[in-house]
């Protein structure tokens, strides 16, 4: 079974289970829409055609040479004769057993290496899908909430309207419920561009994407386990590690291809002549060796270099990999702890400003307090809110990572491709 298919049996397995979190896209959706994206599609694409090539320099590039030659043959002596003679011949060279295991060194080590670049697409694009449904829900909370508030401040303009016929409030005050009404109005009619500019550029990159979610969001947990153990899930399931040390592979493979060359290249063939006019006739076996020159070296030389840098360049990709790693868990946490603090003083200011309409409504208290508390209420709620929204993104970013949210492996290739 080839890597494509397991991918897709992976991907139907997970996608039977229901859905473990309402407020993420529902895995089959977002399994269609990675699929669909421009990057894994290309990176498809180029797996497919590097098994292509692997398949090629498995088989050898060594091929037959058919070869002829016709020629006037004149006697000068006694008696004078002309006479045609012609001649086939067939050679091809012969790949040497270490070239032979070299080639398919190389094309396994290739295979994987575009293997590795296909799954890391993968997760890049899943990566690129969470940051823009975040966006989308984060806009969505947003939208919804100043829905909200102008349904409170068109209720609150109403009530100063009617405690102005009672005489028990100034005309003044109209003006100030007014533009409390205009301001909130303003921050609506925003918070809905932005909710629609966040589902263009979803559905720009995602077409395929359904927008759906549950409106209640969880609250953010900090995430479970120690940092060193989420650190060795993330660079086990790497396919950015992956695809660097493949590439360093590669080059290795590349460099003993290069090793395996620096011998004579031997040729065999047959041959046929039809000479004197068809008088003689000759068959034979013909032999012949390439010696090679000193460019097979100085290409071995510096496929070993390129593959040292390369290894090197892994190494110091892994100590970015694990500091990255080590940084988004601390994150999460920081950011589930900065929801439990944002949601209690959204918490506090919303019973401030109910007090304060509370108050005002028996006489007690002024308008403009009411209004001054509502603000602050509907910025402490928003910034609740862009709270929960970030740890939740965290929480789903951590998952994404340690392959524990969607499946993003695509190992699994049969022994022909298996990395060397």
């Amino acid at each position: 079974m080839n890597v494509m298919k397991r991918l897709a049996l992976a991907m139907t397995l997970v996608c039977s289970l229901p859905a473990s979190a309402a407020y993420l896209p529902d895995p089959e959706a977002a399994h269609t829409a990675l699929l669909a994206s421009p990057g894994v599609a290309q990176a498809r694409g180029d797996f497919s055609a590097q098994r292509l090539r692997s398949e090629g320099l498995r088989r050898g590039h060594e091929e037959w040479t058919v070869g002829s030659d016709m020629a006037q043959r004149r006697i000068q002596a006694t008696p004078r004769d002309s006479m045609t003679e012609w001649g086939l011949a067939v050679s091809r060279p012969l790949r040497l057993p270490a070239r032979a295991a070299a080639d398919r060194a190389l094309a396994g080590a290739l295979t994987a290496h575009a293997e590795a670049s296909l799954g890391e697409a993968l997760h890049e694009s899943a990566r690129r899908l969470l940051a823009l449904w975040f966006d989308w829900l984060d806009a969505l909370g947003a939208a919804e909430l100043l829905r909200g508030q102008v349904e409170l401040a068109t209720q609150q303009l109403a009530s100063v309207d009617a405690r102005i016929k009672l005489g028990e409030a100034a005309r003044a005050e109209r003006v100030n419920a007014e533009a409390a009404l205009a301001q909130v109005r303003l921050q609506a009619q925003q918070a809905t561009l932005a909710l629609q500019q966040a589902r263009a550029r979803l559905g720009a990159e995602f077409p395929a994407l359904p927008l759906e979610a549950d409106a209640a969001l969880p609250e953010p947990v900090p995430p479970p386990g120690s940092a060193e153990a989420y650190v060795e899930s993330v660079l086990a399931h790497s396919h950015e590690l992956a695809r660097a040390r493949r590439e360093a592979g590669a080059l290795d493979a590349e460099a003993r291809r290069f090793a395996s060359r620096r011998v004579v290249d031997p040729s065999l063939g047959v041959f046929y002549r039809n000479e004197l006019g068809g008088a003689e006739r000759v068959m034979g076996l013909s032999v012949g060796l390439t010696l090679p020159g000193s460019a097979r070296r100085f290409e071995q030389q510096a496929a070993e270099q390129l593959a040292l840098t390369a290894r090197d360049a892994a190494a110091l990709l892994e100590q970015r990999l694990r500091q990255e790693a080590r940084a988004d868990f601390d994150a999460a946490t920081a950011k589930a702890a900065s929801w439990t603090q944002a949601d209690c003083a959204a918490h506090a200011l919303e019973e401030a400003a109910r007090l304060a309409a509370r108050a005002y409504g028996l006489g007690e208290g002024s308008l403009d307090q009411v209004l001054l508390t509502r603000r602050l209420a509907l910025a402490g709620r928003l910034e609740a809110q862009q709270a929960r929204v970030a740890g939740l993104a965290a929480d789903a970013r951590l998952k994404l990572d340690a392959h524990r949210l969607w499946p993003l492996d695509v190992e699994g290739a049969d022994a022909a491709h298996a990395h060397p």
